[in-house]
Order: C-alpha cells, then structure tokens, then sequence
C-alpha cells in the first residue's frame, strides 16, 4: 500500500471508531481525539488534517 492509501484506510477506520464512539454516547472532542491519537499516530500536517476531518465528518454524520 503506498502512504495515501494507508492514509485513507485509516481515515476510514477512524470514522467507524469515532461512530461507535458517538453512538455510545461519548460525543465530547477531546475524548474523541484521544481515542484516534491512540491508536493512529498522525506523522505529517496532512495525516493530522485528514484524521481531523474523519473525526468531523463520522460525529456530525451520526449527530445529524
């Protein structure tokens, strides 16, 4: 898999990580973010930039 791929895959299992969060209940940010630092490690501004958006999109996606 080259990084981009790796990048989106991820993205893609911190969205059903922060969804199953948010069902749960948890829906405070910080929490959210704690949990996605644990287990993704971000290494660039890009990765740290798309996590971020994977964590909006998967909170706002079940919120709404």
């Amino acid at each position: 898999m080259t990084t981009r791929e790796e990048m989106y895959f991820n993205c893609l299992m911190i969205e059903a990580l922060v969804k199953s969060m948010v069902i749960k209940g948890i829906t405070d940010n910080r929490k959210l973010v704690e949990a996605v630092d644990e287990q993704f490690h971000p290494n660039s501004d890009e990765e740290m930039e798309a996590y971020s958006e994977a964590i909006i999109y998967a909170r706002l996606g079940v919120l709404n």
